[in-house]
């Protein structure tokens, strides 16, 4: 029985990411803020194997926490999908007191990622870090990230957060290209799913579901014909090859690291 570590599991396409993966004979570990969601999840599928860790990505420290009792109970793991994210439109600060699209949608997976690395099958493990489209609006401002120098636009730091998933994949595949582990991005499209909720209201006739979303992280943690390499852009069931340069950038990946590394170094070393 394979095991697979999914961020943001009690809605949207990560509920339908822990649905997808129970009901088909894997172990389920999954994180989310939601405990009275996580219970209704356990309960439907009570004859399956799930774990479910509350976990507020908007803090290092709880971030921390679990990946340390996963760490601590889990020899291997097969899959993580790095799936939990938010879209804040007003300037809003995590409890560690980051700007929060920054620190919940790249931050904070790229943290709990590092720390779960050392559990991370090493003959056939795959690390899936979830992009988006936005991020192709090339987004990024190394001497602001946090957009505090500057008049706070919401849509501006996500699409950087979602750039930085991807420089972030780009980097740790390189550091682990000696090893038999997978690093790659995937992205759902646009799919109906709470992700919105703070933009008003919007139009989603015809807007494919949570599902839709999900199939681009079940394909490339389950594939093996063309996910067979690390730092590949994947929608649906296949490559996705409308990924800009700059998110192919080696030099501006290692920046983003040092410069992420810079916010959860002292996280790492405990």
């Amino acid at each position: 029985m394979k095991t697979v570590v999914i961020t943001g599991g009690t809605s949207g396409i990560g509920q339908v990411l822990v649905e997808y993966f129970a009901k088909n004979n894997w172990e389920v570990i999954f994180t989310g803020r939601n405990a009275e969601s996580a219970g209704r999840i356990l309960d439907s599928l009570s004859d399956c194997k799930l774990r479910f860790f509350e976990t507020d990505f908007a803090s290092f420290e709880h971030v921390v926490k679990t990946a340390d009792e996963i760490v601590a109970q889990y020899p291997v793991i097969d899959v993580l999908i790095n799936n939990a994210g938010v879209w804040e439109m007003q300037f809003k600060e995590t409890t560690d007191g980051i700007e929060t699209n920054f620190a919940v949608n790249h931050l904070s997976p790229m943290l709990f990622t590092l720390k779960l690395l050392p559990r991370i099958n090493p003959e056939s493990g795959r690390i899936l870090n979830t992009s988006s489209g936005a991020h192709r609006r090339n987004i990024l401002d190394l001497a602001d990230p946090e957009w505090r120098q500057k008049a706070y636009d919401g849509i501006a730091t996500y699409s950087q957060s979602k750039l930085c998933n991807i420089l972030f994949t780009n980097r740790l595949a390189r550091d682990l290209s000696n090893s038999r582990i997978l690093v790659n991005t995937v992205h759902p499209g646009l799919v109906k799913t709470n992700l919105f909720n703070k933009m008003g209201e919007r139009n989603w006739s015809n807007v494919p579901n949570a599902w839709d979303g999900a199939r681009s992280a079940i394909f490339a943690a389950t594939d093996n014909a063309v996910v067979n390499r690390s730092n590949l852009y994947i929608y649906q069931e296949r490559l996705d090859p409308n990924i800009t340069e700059l998110a192919k950038d080696r030099q501006v990946a290692d920046s983003v690291w040092e410069l992420s590394m810079g916010y959860i170094q002292k996280y790492l070393a405990g």
